[in-house]
């Protein structure tokens, strides 16, 4: 399939998808029933999406173009109040969380889906294991070379998203010593990771009609890079962050993208190059495996500092932006939560270390997903 023209979009706008695990109480491991689920609310959601993810325990859900957070927010609470009732209906619950702790992969089902399927004979039990779940942030960009222009620029910011949506430190059952174990799930896969390093959009088709000369992709939902463009929706889409524990959370951390890329695109403050990127695998790694806690080193200098350190100087930078596009909200309750020093990842093994199960986890990942955005 050719790569379509870039859909010029209004720039800044934005839409949200959160994957989302169907559990089963009371032992809360993981459901095969989400296409029941999906067939239950499908028609009474006005705005926005309710559909299948790869497999059947997991749920994606999605708004459509929004303006701002705040409407945003008020779309997903309208679908999150739909979703609750039909799971109590069918005696099922939902929940957040970057990875279910105990599930087993293998006993995992593909969607009945034409790409899917596709994908499954593709990439084996590569698939199945990919049942875990992200949280995806589309920002509307006027055309293709603003979209590399702000990929580019939101790469560099990679290990703050990932560091703040961390929600998946336990994985079958264990303790993985990771903040995000999430991302190390995709590492079997060829397009895992950063893009290609291109300059602009022209460069970008280039690359696209290469990778598709593979015959490993046949359209660019074929590509799976931590962020990549979408010229179908005139997007950029941050696929980086583990669906945290409440709708909140991942309001306030699409209102950061959101500001973030209105400061990068306004100001344009870095000219890229492609050995800016030389330390983005190292950086991402200090991410996923410490948290707010990961080391980031700068490539040009040297100089290190943390990541909770640097999401500061980022709070900063961005403020105006994000009043500007009103999400001044997102930006102070995330200098709240590095304020009080305690990740989502954190509060998770706090709550394994003061006593609980593996099973009450997810019960209680439940019942934070049920609190209002």
């Amino acid at each position: 399939m050719p790569l379509p023209d870039f859909h010029s979009s209004e720039p800044f706008t934005l839409g949200i998808e959160l994957e989302l695990q169907v559990v089963n109480p009371p032992g809360y491991d993981l459901s095969q029933d989400s296409s029941a689920l999906i067939a239950a609310v499908k028609g009474d959601i006005k705005a926005g999406e309710v559909k299948h993810d790869i497999t059947q325990s997991m749920l994606e859900i999605a708004t459509g173009v929004c303006q701002n957070i705040d409407q945003a927010a008020a779309q997903f609470s309208v679908i999150q109040q739909r979703i609750l009732r039909a799971a109590a209906a069918q005696h099922i619950q939902i929940c957040g969380g970057g990875t279910h702790p105990f599930q087993k992969w293998q006993r995992q089902e593909v969607c009945d889906d034409e790409r899917y399927n596709i994908t499954l004979e593709r990439f084996g039990y590569l698939i199945l294991q990919a049942t875990v779940f992200g949280q995806h942030v589309h920002i509307g960009c006027r055309n293709g070379d603003d979209a590399i222009y702000l990929l580019h620029g939101l790469s560099r910011f990679v290990p703050h998203f990932v560091a703040l949506a961390a929600t998946s430190p336990y994985m079958q059952g264990t303790d993985t010593r990771f903040a995000s174990s999430r991302l190390n799930i995709f590492s079997g896969f060829p397009d895992n990771g950063q893009m290609p390093w291109v300059s602009n959009w022209q460069e970008f088709e280039g690359l696209f009609r290469h990778l598709s000369a593979t015959r490993m992709i046949d359209s660019i939902k074929d590509l799976h890079w931590d962020i990549r463009p979408g010229p179908h929706f005139g997007t950029v889409e941050v696929r980086v962050m583990d669906t945290p524990l409440t709708l909140a959370q991942a309001i306030n951390i699409a209102g950061l993208i959101q500001a973030t890329s209105h400061w990068l695109l306004t100001e344009r403050p870095y000219k890229h190059q492609a050995q800016d990127f030389l330390l983005y695998r190292f950086n991402r790694f200090q991410a996923c495996r410490y948290g707010l806690d990961g080391i980031l080193t700068d490539v040009n200098t040297g100089e290190q500092k943390t990541i909770a350190e640097d999401i500061a100087w980022l709070l900063e930078r961005v403020a105006p932006s994000a009043e500007k596009q009103g999400a001044t909200s997102a930006i102070t309750e995330i200098a709240l939560m590095l304020k009080q020093g305690k990740s989502e990842s954190q509060r998770m093994r706090d709550f394994i270390n003061d006593g609980g199960s593996l099973t009450s986890l997810v019960q209680k990942q439940c019942e934070l997903w049920a609190t209002s955005p």
